[in-house]
């Protein structure tokens, strides 16, 4: 099995220690493909989401499955900077739902549940209704409906810090 795994910031970096002491090998690129590589990771610059040739990319590496692991969570900063948080919530998980789709990867893409009102003490099933109330909930919920509309095999994480 090959895995893509995007982003290395604390959960990408946890989730490759884990494939990695799995057995899994890691190789880092840029823009070669590693088709005999077990676990592919890209980080920026080399590879932003946030650009349409993402797709492109992803198709031409042809894995089996693509991890999602790359964020804007600075909550606090998408408020003031929501162009910024929609290019990487939204924008590139279209993209990499587009690249999945074209080579039939699996896209395991990570959010948040921040999609939810936040009701204290009350526990959310993936059917109930999101009402997403910040820039940052608003952008991974875009991402999400992406995902869903362009990729017939995709899983959403939801998250919590």
């Amino acid at each position: 099995m090959h895995v893509l795994l995007i982003g290395e910031g604390q959960l990408g970096s946890a989730l490759r220690a884990v494939f990695e002491g799995n057995g899994l090998s890691s190789q880092r690129t840029d823009a070669r493909v590693a088709p005999r590589s077990r676990l592919t990771v890209w980080r920026r610059p080399e590879f932003d989401i946030a650009h349409p040739e993402i797709a492109e990319r992803v198709a031409a590496l042809a894995p089996d499955v693509v991890i999602n692991a790359a964020a804007w969570t600075n909550v606090d900063a998408a408020e003031s900077n929501p162009d910024a948080a929609y290019a990487v919530n939204a924008l590139g998980p279209k993209y990499l739902a587009e690249g999945c789709e074209q080579c039939g990867a699996a896209l395991v893409h990570v959010s948040t549940n921040e999609v939810f009102p936040g009701q204290p003490g009350r526990f959310y099933r993936e059917y109930d209704p999101c009402d997403a109330r910040s820039v940052y909930a608003r952008s991974k919920l875009a991402g999400e409906r992406a995902v869903m509309a362009l990729c017939r095999r995709f899983y959403i994480v939801r998250v919590a810090w």
